[in-house]
């Protein structure tokens, strides 16, 4: 997955700093030094208070790194990003869509269900006659899940 040394360096802080039982989904700059921060978490759902919690427990952490732009912690919705080798692990029988930054037999995006997850790669079940694709983890620009409501 695509990331700025930066930007890692900065998911690190987070990471350390979330409470018990939360997950770092995604971290990511939206408008300049506006981070968004895509939380998850165990036990319950991922509501104001939380968000408010993980906020302030993770702001001061950043601040610590040289981060003095903007933070927003929010849930990371029905259409999940699949940012870790363990999401397609978790998530293997769900549809998902996939953007590669390479082309791929062809092809950059790729709609199927996650048929399994090994080391380096996963396998896409494609709706297209039962074909399979795999797809390396190092290739992916972008991941989500696809939830039909």
């Amino acid at each position: 997955m695509l990331e700025t040394a930066s930007l890692e360096r900065l998911a690190e802080v987070v990471e350390g700093a979330l409470p018990e039982g939360a997950e770092l989904v995604q971290a990511r700059f939206d408008g300049g030094p506006f981070l968004t921060l895509l939380v998850d978490r165990e036990d319950g759902p991922v509501d104001h208070e939380f968000c408010r919690r993980v906020a302030g427990v993770v702001t001061p952490a950043l601040e610590d790194e040289g981060y003095d732009g903007l933070v927003e912690v929010s849930s990371p919705g029905i259409e999940r990003p699949l940012t870790k080798p363990e999401h397609f692990r978790r998530y293997a029988g769900h549809e998902a869509k996939v953007k590669v930054s390479e082309p791929i037999e062809g092809r950059r995006n790729f709609t199927g269900v996650i048929d399994r997850a090994g080391e380096n790669s996963f396998v896409l079940k494609l709706p297209e006659g039962g074909a399979e694709v795999e797809l390396p983890f190092g290739s992916v620009a972008r991941a989500n899940l696809k939830e039909d409501i």
